[in-house]
């Protein structure tokens, strides 16, 4: 069942969830469509402070557990975790969780935590204890499992991940007295619950009374309790509980020598425990969800009390599935001689009638653990073992034999593991073992041994509708050593210093060994592929064979899954200095016929991870970026600030500045820094900061660029108001001459700025839409590979984008209506300095010279971490990169041109003299007319 068992921060209770082995991909999609929503009694103002009981304890329990007068002595205070118990299963109450729908899988739980026990006076052994009662119920949304009734030959998988997560919800304060002669604990307590309607709350005062064994054994194990209302009035339904207690005091082991004397014969060679980081109870503190859970509530090192849960759903929860029915306690202990764990497992019986009856019976179960040395590509589970009856068949009591196995414990934890290449002679048929290749010529392939060898990639499936699916692909064993070792504690050394000794077909050839994680799974029929073969550092090929669980699809039964090793897959790296976006290219298929119920179509795999090295190069020239960015910044606030002084130095010029120039310029700035700031550095929470391991500096960076944005934006909207007031306070002949070239200004760059942005939706229009994988970003700094979160779609780059990048490209022709302007005006003054002309237009030149640089050394696989030269913000390709710097520099000589010799300078000669023919005409016209007027 999926459940969460969380232990509170001062237990120290491992854990250990299993689940079917024919399922390895069903935890993801469990994961991902559940909720593990914990539905709780009440919600209390302060659930975490103990309230006094104002109920009179003499009128309910005095007769149970006699009150006595509380000891006041220091030594007094006696063990909380004696009476505690944080598994357990409830029944009744039902109209106390009339607000609740409860469904098929709905974990009920009961966790009881004495906040103080202390001794009283007397002789009677009467303890005063206070104490916090929580009732739960996980909503859960379950799979339906393929686990029947009776348990055959069936194999379940063991996973583990970490169960230590916090208590919450409501509870009841309750106070009372624990009588240890009798073992019977007697409270009172309240709680606010919610009213029946859910608008307020009411006070529900209750008697909870508890029965603990004398026995400090597997036979004591259980805790029986009722709770119940003290108003007789009140239409509450007792509450039977019934739970597991923690650790008992002195706790003494029973069935030490049954285990071991009924433990069966291992089917392997197995580690010892000296052979596991932190040995046995290390390994059983974490898990996962499953149909069968394994909870260690006692381990000292080799020895170690547990509980045992089966379900016949498979859903996800925060609580421990403790149910009678399906629920056994063991106990056991270490074989040092034959490396593996022995226990005895007993059944919870007599709780049909009621809960108050249940004992621990009937201990003719034995469980057996193991830690298999050595590893195959059918045998991946670094945790194995087996559940069986010594009862007879003939027996109703017959418990038929479960096999069990690990595939998600880390294997680290075990560094003296071994791997059996078993398939050499398949895949030296599959992949033309003893055949000549010869090697790449100038290209350098990633060595077996280092991160490169990891990866993220999308699956295609182009026999089921080309359904796109990620995976995730890592070693697990290069040679004869762990990959995870290679890489922690250095390339060709083990744990012992000894070098690693690589199993290799040839000088250039290293078996290596597979797992292939679908992130996304596509059904529950199959599972994660473990693979085996070879790597050709010299040609960057992978050849394997892979092994894969799979249910058929004629039938739901669990006895039917099988393992199809039948697949062959092959991969081709890329040179790892290749500039290639695909960082690798191959095919999954299967060698069966079509007709094969096991067959699966071919699958086409590509990756577009990065190599180690190109992650590193990436930080740094990232590192470079940001400071290129503020640098950018910073010498267009100083351009525009010797622009104003110009400006001072040449006051009859102002009226000659262009003013769609300068609109256009302090637009440029004002809408990034106002509408688009976080598309332009798009980095700073969803890019960047997957490199950089603080994300501090990334917002003092980002504060720092804005300061310089809006100064510069500042110092535009001076330049412009001055420009503005000079043109109103000239003379009337003037000021219409002036305004007059500006409107031919417009007339000439609006229309030319509309056509421009029309063409840039058509294209967009018309664009082809293309299947477009989301890949997500990496997460740390020192970046090995991308993890992966792929989803498909069908859709054209968003208007948008096109309209920011023709965006950018009108500013890097800033100088064009400057241009128009001085030719219109036929001015030659200087109403532009050399610094500001000249620099502005470097400013938007450098971002495209640097990109023909840097599209040299990177592909387009990266340009998601591109910050300078941001390719959402202008026109960026080898083609648009040469022609903006020819624009560019074209620009900025023509108006040095026109401040030298004239506005119209370029214009040929012959028209110019037209012109001014034409001029003077108009001028005596002018003339002539005012004389008639006087």
């Amino acid at each position: 069942m999926a459940t969460f068992w969380p232990p509170s921060s001062s237990s120290n209770y491992p854990s250990i969830f299993l689940y079917l082995q024919s399922y390895p991909s069903l935890f993801f999609l469990l994961f991902l469509t559940t909720s593990a929503t914990s539905l709780t009694v009440a919600s209390l103002v302060n659930p975490h402070s103990y309230i006094a009981s104002r109920i009179p304890y003499s009128d309910h329990c005095n007769h149970i557990v006699p009150e006595s007068p509380i000891d006041p002595s220091p030594s007094a205070v006696f063990s909380r975790a004696s009476l505690a118990f944080d598994v357990s299963f409830f029944s009744g109450g039902d109209s106390f969780f009339n607000r609740y729908q409860s469904q098929n899988g709905d974990v009920k739980s009961a966790r009881f935590r004495p906040m103080s026990i202390r001794k009283t006076l007397g002789d009677g052994k009467i303890y005063k204890v206070e104490a916090k009662l929580t009732l739960q119920i996980s909503k859960t949304s379950a799979f339906s499992s393929y686990y029947g009734g009776d348990f055959g030959q069936k194999k379940l998988q063991v996973t583990q991940i970490d169960g230590r997560s916090s208590w919450g919800g409501a509870s009841f304060d309750f106070s009372g007295f624990w009588s240890e002669s009798t073992g019977q604990v007697c409270m009172v307590g309240s709680t606010q619950v919610l009213s029946v309607e859910g608008t307020d709350l009411k006070s529900f005062d209750a008697r909870l009374m508890l029965n603990y064994s004398n026995e400090s054994n597997i036979y004591g194990s259980l805790v029986k309790g009722v709770l119940e209302s003290v108003n007789s009035q009140s239409d509450f339904k007792t509450i039977s509980i019934l739970g597991a207690r923690n650790t008992p005091l002195n706790y003494e082991y029973k069935l030490l020598e049954q285990s071991k004397s009924d433990c069966g014969v291992n089917s392997g060679e197995s580690l010892s425990l000296e052979n596991v980081l932190g040995g046995m109870c290390k390994v059983f503190e974490e898990y996962t969800p499953g149909f069968m859970s394994l909870l260690s509530f006692l381990c000292d090192g080799e020895r170690m009390r547990l509980l045992l849960s089966f379900s016949n759903i498979s859903s996800y929860s925060r609580l421990f599935p403790f149910d009678p029915r399906t629920s056994l306690v063991a106990e056991g202990t270490w074989d040092v001689e034959r490396n593996r764990f022995c226990g005895v497992a007993c059944r919870i019986l007599n709780f049909s009638d009621s809960l108050s009856n249940a004992v621990v019976d009937d201990c003719s179960l034995r469980l057996s653990l193991r830690f298999p040395a050595i590893l195959s590509i059918k045998s991946m589970a670094p945790v194995v073992g087996k559940l069986w009856s010594i009862k007879t068949e003939s027996d109703p009591r017959y418990f038929r034999r479960i096999k069990f196995s690990s595939l998600n414990d880390p294997l680290w934890r075990f560094p003296s593991l071994r791997y059996e290449y078993t398939e050499s002679e398949r895949v030296g048929k599959l992949c033309g073992a003893g055949k000549r290749r010869s090697k790449s010529q100038g290209n350098h392939y990633p060595d077996a041994q280092t991160s490169d060898m990891r990866f993220v990639m999308s699956v295609k499936f182009s026999g089921e509708g080309n359904v796109l699916r990620s995976a995730r692909a890592s070693p697990y064993f290069v040679g004869d050593r762990l990959y995870r070792d290679l890489l922690v504690r250095g390339q060709g050394v083990g744990l012992t210093g000894i070098p690693m000794n690589v199993n290799s077909v040839t000088k250039s050839f290293t078996n290596i060994t597979y797992r292939i994680r679908f992130l996304n799974p596509n059904s529950e029929s199959r599972g994660d592929i473990y693979a085996e073969g070879t790597y050709d550092r010299d040609t960057g090929e992978l050849c394997m064979v892979g092994c894969q669980s799979v249910r058929l699809k004629s039938t739901v039964a669990m006895q039917n899954k099988t393992v199809d090793c039948s697949l062959a897959i092959k991969i081709k790296f890329s040179p790892i200095d290749s500039r290639s976006d695909d960082r690798l290219k191959g095919t999954i298929e299967s060698t069966r016929e079509k007709t094969d119920p096991l067959y699966v179509g071919r699958m086409e795999v590509l990756s577009r991870s990065i190599y180690v090295h190109q992650a590193k190069e990436s930080v740094w020239r990232m590192d470079m970026e940001v400071v290129m960015v503020l640098i950018s910044n910073t010498l267009s606030c100083l351009f525009l600030g010797i622009q104003l002084y110009h400006m001072t130095k040449h006051q009859e010029a102002l009226p000659f500045i262009s003013i769609a120039m300068l609109i256009l310029l302090t637009l440029g700035h004002i809408i990034p820094l106002l509408l688009n700031f976080e598309e332009l550095f798009k980095s700073s929470h969803n890019q960047q900061n997957l490199f950089f391991e603080n994300d501090r500096w990334l917002e003092a960076k980002e504060i720092v660029v804005r300061i310089v944005t809006l100064i510069a934006f500042l110092l535009e909207c001076r330049l412009l108001q001055l420009a503005w007031t000079a043109r109103k306070t000239e003379d009337h002949h003037h000021r219409e001459s002036v305004w007059n070239a500006e409107k031919k200004v417009s007339y000439v760059c609006l229309p030319l700025y509309i056509t421009g942005g029309l063409l840039a939706w058509l294209v967009n229009h018309n664009r082809t839409p293309k299947r477009i994988v989301y890949i997500g970003k990496p997460h740390a700094r020192n970046l090995l590979y991308r993890p992966v979160n792929l989803k498909r779609s069908f859709q054209r780059p968003p208007l948008w984008k096109d309209l920011k990048s023709y965006g950018g490209l009108m500013l890097d022709a800033f100088l064009l209506p400057q241009i128009l302007f001085n030719g219109f005006s036929n001015s030659d003054l200087k109403p532009l300095a050399a610094s500001f002309y000249g620099g502005n237009s470097f400013v938007r030149l450098l971002p495209h010279a640097y990109d023909l640089y840097r599209s040299r050394s990177y592909g387009k696989s990266l340009d998601w971490s591109f910050i300078y030269a941001n390719h959402k913000m202008d026109y960026y390709s080898t083609a648009w990169d040469i022609i903006i710097l020819c624009i560019g520099f074209l620009f900025a000589f023509l108006i040095f041109l026109q401040q030298r010799f004239g506005g119209r300078c370029f214009i040929p000669k012959r028209f110019i003299e037209n012109v001014g023919y034409e001029k003077v005409v108009e001028l005596q016209q002018a003339g002539e007319q005012h004389n008639t007027n006087d």
